[in-house]
């Protein structure tokens, strides 16, 4: 992946790897990162992404005079869509910072300790952890670019995606930072890990250096087995141990923006009942969450990706929840401001990054609490369709 491509300037300055990579993966990566066609072939691995570019090109979105693009995609103060405002109750902010972003939040299996990055101290990400009910933050990682925490199911580790050893690679730690272990070594961008159920095990993906496209692996953390075994970005397991099940999302076409959500099944190893869980007509769907007894999903929608550009995300971003066989949608959010890269906690609580505060902090708000069934249609084409057409109750499997 070109330099400039992995921790891109996104939408929200540090949510975006996640959704950039997700958008400007939209093209095939998640922090909404600049990042480039993901057919490109990386040309420099050991390059640091370039520093987070500002929300707009005049400051801050909030207050202040007209900006020049605001968080709904009007341009230079156009009119807003009508509709019923929808109130604040229900959201919580859990992090709170002056400087800098939060972003990539994980909760442990008690729902009681947050683990997230943030710039709040370095213009490089670091991982931290905070009680969920507290203020005081304790840092864990320094002098890289650290990423993408994750649990353990047991909760004593964290997994998490760094540079310091060049390129991005996988990372297991204690939870209290220490006795770091190197998981993945090879010249590819290595990002987004996650657990399966028993611990055993890491989904994550990688930029390959021959297919030029993000790749789905899974390593053993016992013997260090790596295997392939499909593409897409952002890998999550189901926490039912009754299935040996993952989460991702993939563009409906390689180098599309258009991504949608996809499942498949692992068996002797293998992937298995690949299949699209929903998708929208005018809105990419990324960054999937599984909730704690893996029945539902969680993910963020970007209306209209094709206009996201730069540090402009010009179009609607919100968090939605799902049935795993893709019916029963709900959205979390109400349209205001950036709300990206979902994280399902133990009480039904859905965590998130948002700037609706001003700052790019963590947020949450209950998943049983919907903000309504559908959200702003296509202004250029009303008949396109809108975000309400995530989700479809005919899955489309896909033989792998």
């Amino acid at each position: 992946m070109p330099a400039t491509n992995i921790r891109l300037p996104g939408l929200l300055r540090g949510a975006g790897l996640c959704a950039m990579i997700a958008l400007a993966a939209l093209a095939g990566c998640a922090q909404l990162c600049a990042v480039g066609d993901p057919g490109a072939q990386t040309t420099n691995t050991t390059h640091k992404p370039a520093k987070p570019a500002p929300l707009t090109e005049t400051g801050t979105i909030w207050g202040g005079t007209p900006q020049n693009v605001n968080i709904f995609g009007e341009i230079n103060g156009a009119r807003q869509r009508t509709g019923t405002p929808v109130s604040e109750i229900g959201f919580t902010q859990h992090t709170f910072t002056d400087e800098g972003y939060d972003s990539d939040v994980s909760i442990d299996p008690t729902g009681k300790w947050l683990a997230f990055s943030s710039t709040r101290h370095n213009e490089h990400p670091s991982i931290y952890l905070q009680r969920v009910d507290g203020t005081a933050v304790i840092q864990l990682t320094s002098d890289a670019d650290d990423d993408y925490p994750v649990f353990s199911p047991d909760g004593k580790q964290i997994a998490f995606a760094s540079t310091r050893a060049g390129p991005w690679q996988i990372f297991v730690m204690d939870a209290d930072g220490r006795n770091v272990v190197q998981v993945t070594g090879s010249t590819s961008q290595c990002i987004h890990p996650s657990f399966s159920p028993d611990g055993s095990r890491l989904a994550y993906c990688s930029l390959g250096s021959r297919s030029g496209q993000w790749e789905l692996w899974i390593v053993n953390l016992q013997s260090g087995e790596k295997r392939m075994i499909g593409y897409g970005l952002f890998p999550v397991w189901s926490p039912d141990r009754n299935v040996d099940r993952i989460a991702f999302q993939r563009a409906r076409q390689r180098g599309s923006r258009w991504f949608s959500l996809w499942t498949l099944d692992l068996l002797d190893g293998e992937a298995r009942r690949v299949t699209e869980v929903a998708v929208s007509a005018n809105a990419a769907i990324i960054a999937p969450t599984w909730s704690p007894d893996g029945k539902r999903l969680a993910f963020t929608t970007v209306l209209e990706p094709n206009h996201a550009s730069g540090a402009h995300l010009r179009g609607q971003t919100d968090i939605w929840t799902i049935d795993a066989d893709g019916v029963n949608r709900q959205r979390l959010t109400d349209g205001r401001a950036t709300n990206l890269t979902p994280c399902w906690g133990p009480d039904n609580r859905i965590f998130f990054i948002s700037d609706r505060g001003g700052a790019e902090c963590i947020w949450s708000v209950r998943a049983d609490v919907a903000r309504g069934p559908t959200v702003a249609r296509n202004r250029r084409n009303p008949q396109a369709g809108d975000a309400s057409a995530v989700g479809a109750n005919d899955q489309r499997e896909v033989a792998h």
